[in-house]
């Protein structure tokens, strides 16, 4: 799991959205699912987020653990 940087530019300011994103194994090659889009973040509000991937995927040890396990249903918005 990490986050991934989306890059706009509109009216001619630079915009950097982001979305929590894990590589999921296809029979096409690994693709990489979008769990939630997080939208604009401050820089305080991206450490945060950085921090939570971080321990979530310490117990890991190298490997990407799931956000959401595969028998549940992720929550609807």
């Amino acid at each position: 799991m990490y986050l991934r940087r989306h890059s706009r530019s509109k009216d001619g300011k630079a915009h950097a959205y982001w979305s929590l994103v894990e590589t999921v194994r296809t029979a096409d090659g690994p693709r990489q699912k979008t769990l939630c889009y997080l939208g604009e973040l401050n820089g305080s509000a991206q450490a945060r987020w950085v921090k939570t991937v971080e321990v979530f995927n310490e117990q890991g040890d190298r490997r990407q653990l799931k956000l959401f396990l595969s028998h549940v249903a992720a929550p609807r918005v």
